[in-house]
């Protein structure tokens, strides 16, 4: 079948302060296809497609090469020069953290239909109704509702979706999907990938697409290329690679999805946090006086026993309520109501001196890393802060926090850094630590490992469990990625419109699950493995 190019990247080297962390790659890009590109954190692959769109970040700089659109014979980005990718104009993108690209003071429904007041010329009337469209077509809830929403009152699997809808505003020629369905959970993500599937054909669409997941990459793309280091160590179609890889990166990147499975304590321990009718309602709508008119519960009646140095996965869909559980377990939010006990004593958020004994002992790992911490602070001094407020001298603090930044995998000299110079799984591994400097008892992985490549992944997690043997910790893992929580967790909850619908051990639930709810997550995984395989 013939094919057309549309893009063509020659000889692409890009420097950070005189070190290439591109070197030199030469690929193209053809009309109506989805080419993937695969990698570990701080291959290249992100840095690549900043160079395609000229948004290297500050300090980046495309020292050789060029970037050519064929049918046009511009140059998007060439050494030396000036961007001139069009972006917004036919080249649009999604990039990996949604709510550092969202305007927080904005109703996303806006920001969907600026593009097309912009660039197309779009009436206002004709944008609010195109942005709905758009919003229906990623499937959010209630399109008409969704659209006067601000980022803060979705999850953030609502928010990536938000930005595919955004970034289709500008009719792309060439879509560029930095880890887009990371944040997701497994029944959206496949939907969302169907509608890239979709989009494409209908509008010939090409997708540059991102990804650490090869799952995902068998899922949608024709063509995968694998980068290691700066440099493509292997390409061809999606199917012949994962297939039959040749290189020996790639044949490790296929062996890092294999389960590895973590054997826990099947003997409970003192029950360490437990609740009873916990609820937690939101006023969604008052009258004049300010009085509740109409509210929905994001968590329902909940009962639950969590026991010392157990790991417990919570999984769900976004909206399922199950972040909002987690936070509630902890004291960051209060109940509407029901009860609360940590370690036998009542949990009450709204007590200072109940919340100051609870915060020595639990900590929540956000789910969006890059928010969490402060882009100013380098990184020792984020992990000193937390570490003085425990009580440890700043000359203790100092000494401490390069066995911190070792034990998640990175390096003493990361200290000097702030969070912009490290790529997604970076960061989440810098908010695993600052966690684990309080020394605590429980943690609430929110999503902990959904930014990191599999085989980072695999080695977080067995960070997890070392660290988690070894000192008592308490797990909940909430998680979308049922494959993930299942190579960790010997017990599961899952949880559906604020209710927990099925709990029981791991491999019982995955071999037999007792609701239609729960065997639906089963066969919702990209590439749909058998359950028996996660």
């Amino acid at each position: 079948m013939p094919t057309t190019t549309l893009i063509d990247i020659h000889h692409l080297l890009v420097e950070f302060g005189g070190k290439a962390v591109v070197h030199g790659i030469d690929f193209q890009i053809q009309a109506g296809e989805t080419l993937a590109l695969v990698g570990e954190s701080g291959s290249g692959k992100s840095v690549t497609a900043s160079a395609i769109m000229g948004l290297l970040p500050s300090g980046g700089t495309m020292t050789q090469g060029e970037v050519m659109h064929r049918s046009s014979g511009i140059a998007w980005a060439r050494a030396g020069q000036q961007s001139q990718a069009p972006l917004g104009r036919g080249l649009s993108a999604v990039f990996q953290d949604p709510m550092s690209s969202l305007n927080p003071s904005m109703q996303v429904g806006w920001q969907i239909a600026e593009p097309l007041r912009v660039h197309a010329g779009a009436s206002k009337a004709e944008a609010q109704r195109a942005a709905t469209q758009l919003i229906r077509e990623v499937e959010l809830p209630d399109p008409e509702s969704t659209f006067t929403k601000y980022p803060h009152e979705l999850s953030g699997g609502q928010k990536q979706r938000v930005m595919i809808a955004l970034a289709l505003a500008a009719q792309p020629e060439l879509l560029i999907a930095d880890e887009p369905t990371t944040a997701l959970d497994s029944t959206v993500q496949k939907s969302i990938l169907a509608l890239l599937r979709k989009l494409q054909q209908q509008r010939q669409l090409s997708v540059l697409f991102i990804t650490h997941d090869l799952d995902v990459v068998q899922e949608i793309a024709d063509r995968v290329i694998v980068m290691c280091q700066g440099q493509i160590v292997e390409s061809g179609p999606a199917e012949t690679v994962l297939r039959t890889p040749q290189h020996p990166y790639t044949r490790a990147l296929i062996d890092a999805r294999k389960p590895a499975l973590y054997s826990t304590d099947s003997s409970h321990g003192r029950a360490l946090v437990s609740c009873e009718g916990l609820t937690k309602r939101y006023t969604t709508r008052t009258d004049l006086w300010g009085r509740p008119q109409a509210s929905f519960d994001a968590v329902k009646a909940v009962n639950l026993t969590l026991y010392q140095g157990e790991r417990v996965g919570l999984i769900g869909e976004s909206g399922s309520g199950k972040s909002t559980l987690g936070r509630l377990l902890i004291g960051m939010l209060a109940p509407s109501e029901g009860a609360i006990q940590f370690d036998g004593k009542p949990l009450d958020a709204h007590n200072r001196k109940s919340m100051a004994w609870v915060r020595q002992r639990a900590q929540l790992v956000f789910q969006d890393p890059y928010s969490a911490l402060n882009p100013k602070l380098t990184i020792g001094s984020a992990l000193c802060e937390v570490l003085m407020h425990k009580g440890l001298s700043k000359t203790d603090a100092q000494q401490r926090c390069p066995g911190l930044l070792k034990e998640v995998g990175l390096s003493a000299r990361d200290a000097t850094k702030r969070p912009d110079e490290f790529s997604g799984g970076q960061r989440q591994r810098l908010v695993i630590a600052r966690a684990l400097a309080v020394e605590p008892e429980f943690l609430v992985l929110d999503e902990s490992v959904a930014a990191l490549d599999v085989q980072i992944q695999r080695d977080i997690l067995e960070l997890l469990a070392q660290i988690g043997e070894q000192r008592g910790l308490t797990y909940l893992f909430i998680s979308h990625d049922l494959a993930v929580v299942a190579s960790f967790c010997k017990r599961l909850l899952i949880m559906q419109n604020g209710r927990i619908v099925e709990t029981g051990e791991t491999h019982e639930i995955l071999q037999n699950p007792k609701t239609s709810y729960t065997a639906k997550l089963l066969a919702s995984r990209p590439g749909n493995p058998s359950p028996l395989l996660l």
